[in-house]
């Protein structure tokens, strides 16, 4: 799909991609494609947020050098620029108030209503009008000189009047495109940004597009905006994918950080599970490990939906990632082929054994219980005979009959039973986690019922790989 198709039927358009991927120079097709109603806003802007007569002048005199200095990837006078336009705003706010009647008759609705929405954004400082622009206070009244803003401070004000003095320009179909606001910002700074634009956006009708790293930054959309995801790859690009806010963007986003890098996101890659009790055991052994061990698991909840969620992961990730990886993680279940291969960057690994509580049927979670096999079917036997009506009573039977096959039985009904007979207090997902990491860290005889037979030799080279 085209990138112009995307924009026409989109309110909120992000462009995600890493450094060089072309999302700047993409931004700027854009612009020059009709620049009577898009305004671009540079990646690295520079200066200091003050009033300055000289750009004034130039402004006068040349009416297209804030269009053609935008163009650059940095302008060492954005900021300058952006507070002399705060003049500009206060009189498109002033000719709003005089035309429209109902803003007119509003006693409340003064230049300081715009202001405010400024200072909202403002955890620490706040802006005060004065005859030549603004002056900078603290929340307790003390005068803060324009050079000692924080870059991030600096930053949303900046973008927030540009923003503002956009709203109101009277052009039909307006589109801002913002190049990496999220440069400077704080997460929570660049949350509160979003939430700004997007309220404005809709109350003034006009639409956005973002480029950016940060993944904070399509996090702090609200879940009803109409947004679009659109990875960029290389400057080449014409054919573009776009992704809406879905279960999976809402699970995964979240994991990535504000400003994630790969060889951070590498240290805990994604593991897909499929379901809450292995993200349960996987998250057990990470503190078992003391972070000797570290992924993110999160939930995919049915095995049939891993390839949609693969297919996203090796969509998304090259995008943002220099050395994409993850993984996903299945059950045997009655497939009785271990054996699976990659998809793309996502390694998969299946399990060697029907699910992952199967594991408190090896012979290291017996032993480390005080049993043998012979002991644990002793005990399932009485166990049996204390409770002939028990609705589980022939599930112990068939495990009793089968326990020499116990790899592949279906013990989920029964795991809490077996739990108890082991004698343990512990939760089922608890006592496998652990012991699965008892067994990372130890060297065992592979046998046809120990641990490492039923996890799988793949699962111990990737996600379960001790840090040294």
């Amino acid at each position: 799909m085209y990138i112009n198709e995307i924009i026409n039927n989109t309110k909120f358009v992000v462009l995600l991609g890493k450094n060089g991927s072309g999302k700047s120079t993409l931004l700027r097709r854009i612009n020059e494609n009709d620049k009577s109603k898009t305004k671009y806003i540079s990646p690295e802007r520079g200066g200091v947020l003050k009033y300055s007569p000289g750009i004034e002048e130039t402004i006068a005199s040349s009416p297209t050098w804030i269009d053609d200095t935008r163009r650059r990837n940095r302008f060492e006078q954005f900021r300058e620029q952006s507070a002399t336009q705060f003049r500009n705003l206060e009189l498109l706010i002033l000719r709003e108030i005089e035309k429209e009647t109902s803003k007119r008759n509003d006693p409340l609705y003064t230049f300081d209503t715009t202001l405010e929405e400024i200072n909202k954004l403002l955890p620490a400082i706040k802006l005060i009008r004065a005859d030549r622009g603004f002056l900078i206070e603290t929340i307790s009244g003390q005068h803060v000189p324009e050079d000692n803003m924080s870059s991030g401070e600096a930053e949303l004000v900046a973008l927030a009047i540009e923003v503002l003095v956009f709203s109101r320009l009277s052009i039909s179909d307006k589109i801002i495109l913002l190049d990496e606001p999220d440069v400077h910002l704080h997460p929570d700074l660049q949350n509160r940004f979003i939430k700004f634009i997007e309220a404005l956006a809709i109350e003034k009708n006009f639409k956005i597009v973002i480029a950016t790293h940060s993944t904070a930054i399509i996090s702090s959309f609200s879940s009803k905006a109409d947004m679009k995801i659109v990875p960029v790859q290389n400057k080449e690009q014409s054919d573009f994918q776009e992704f809406s806010y879905n279960k999976i963007t809402n699970e995964i986003l979240p994991i990535f950080g504000a400003h994630p890098l790969s060889s951070v996101f590498n240290q805990a890659p994604i593991v897909l599970v499929e379901g809450d009790d292995d993200k349960r055991v996987l998250e057990q052994i990470i503190r078992s490990s003391e972070s000797k061990i570290i992924f993110t698991p999160c939930v995919v909840e049915t095995v049939t939906a891993m390839a949609e969620w693969e297919k996203w992961l090796n969509t998304f990730l090259p995008v943002i990632y220099d050395s994409p990886l993850a993984y996903s993680l299945r059950d045997l279940d009655d497939s009785g082929q271990s054996e699976i291969d990659n998809n793309g960057i996502v390694q998969r690994i299946r399990l060697n054994c029907y699910a992952i509580e199967n594991i408190l049927l090896t012979d290291e979670c017996l032993a480390i219980n005080g049993h043998t096999e012979e002991t644990f079917i002793n005990s399932l036997n009485i166990w049996k005979e204390s409770f002939p009506n028990h609705q589980y009573k022939d599930e112990i039977q068939n495990l009793i009959d089968r326990f020499h096959d116990r790899r592949k039985f279906k013990i989920k009904n029964i795991r809490n039973i077996i739990v108890a007979l082991l004698g343990s207090t512990k939760p089922w997902e608890i006592l496998v986690g652990q012991t699965i990491y008892t067994s990372c860290i130890n060297t065992t005889a592979q046998t046809t019922n120990s641990i490492k037979t039923y996890i799988g030799e793949k699962a111990y080279t990737t996600i379960l790989k001790v840090k040294t």
